[in-house]
């Protein structure tokens, strides 16, 4: 006989995977990225031209400016400029004008390319599973179902069946970016070096590890909040606080992209799983980070199993907000 978990968690599957949502989802990913390697190889038929421009100046010297492409290193490009000068016989002689471009580096953007992955994955799914939760106050199917199957039951086989879909398009995504990102040349420019670093096996294993912790904390939040909800726009208003949260981590995240100044929110377990991502941290930080994970992981767990039954009023919400006589 197959138990209840494996039960609801099918029929949550099914009802999600029939969707044509689910098959845009499972689909834009790859095809924004197959956009992405026809520019970067279009671009790559037509390079543009190496030039090296000649100005003028009031002393009466001249300014060399070579393009980026130029097909020469920094001392070849000193060698020329001295033959040009013995040529001329200039006086003063040739000099080269030096511009100061903002470097970009590749991994740290492709870092912050799989966190929008992954952030857009959660709130998706976060939001099927919260509507998964409040059907069933809704219709009032969570008498019999509790009739039938524990609350644990009932929680495991929600998170199983929408996390197994929104795992799914999570590995088209990470796939994709992994056979394309494998296929970009290596001087193919930025955005190919964008790709090449997503594509990196340990850090898209990373970033799979990163979602299911993500998951799994906000999973069990949200089912925490769909048990007390009566019908859908109760849920909406109680979710409101979790999915601002949400909208903190994207910006918090954004702004770390820049640099490490943020690093300290991996210790906050809302942020924890997208500040693991997004720089690399020593064993010992990330311990310490997936210890409070866990901690916070277990108090939200705890408090879905308690939301999901016929009383009103959870065990937790009672000690936190007891009602006044």
């Amino acid at each position: 006989m197959t138990p209840p978990v494996w039960l609801i968690a099918e029929r949550e599957f099914r009802t999600y995977a029939a969707t044509a949502s689910f098959w845009v989802a499972l689909a834009i990913g790859p095809l924004i990225l197959a956009g992405m390697m026809l520019m970067t190889h279009g671009g790559a038929a037509h390079p543009a031209p190496a030039t090296l421009t000649l100005a003028a100046e009031a002393d009466g010297s001249l300014t060399a400016r070579f393009s980026d492409n130029f097909p020469l290193s920094g001392e070849g490009r000193a060698a020329v400029l001295r033959d040009m000068a013995k040529e001329a016989r200039l006086n003063p002689p040739l000099r080269t004008a030096v511009t100061a471009k903002p470097t970009i580096d590749p991994r740290a953007v492709s870092r912050f390319v799989l966190v929008l992955m992954l952030w857009m994955t959660l709130t998706g799914s976060l939001g099927m599973l919260l509507n998964a939760v409040v059907r069933e106050r809704a219709n009032r199917a969570l008498e019999s179902l509790l009739a039938a199957a524990s609350p644990l039951d009932i929680v495991g086989g929600k998170l199983i069946g929408v996390g197994g879909v929104s795992l799914l398009v999570l590995a088209s995504w990470l796939g994709s970016t992994f056979l394309m990102g494998g296929l970009m040349p290596a001087s193919g420019g930025l955005i190919s070096g964008l790709l090449r670093s997503a594509a990196d096996p340990l850090l898209l294993a990373h970033a799979a590890l990163v979602y299911v912790l993500g998951f799994a904390f906000y999973g069990f939040t949200t089912v925490a909040i769909g048990g007390l909800a009566r019908d859908n726009a109760d849920a909406q208003n109680l979710a409101r606080p979790m999915f601002a949260v949400l909208l903190a981590v994207f910006f918090a995240a954004f702004a770390a992209a820049g640099g490490g100044q943020l690093d300290w929110l991996v210790y906050v377990p809302p942020f924890t799983p997208f500040m693991l991502l997004m720089h690399p941290h020593s064993l010992l930080v990330e311990g310490i980070a997936l210890a409070q994970l866990a901690v916070a992981t277990t108090l939200a767990a705890w408090m879905s199993v308690s939301a999901l039954t016929l009383s009103a009023r959870p065990v937790w919400l009672a000690v936190l907000a007891p009602k006044r006589r």
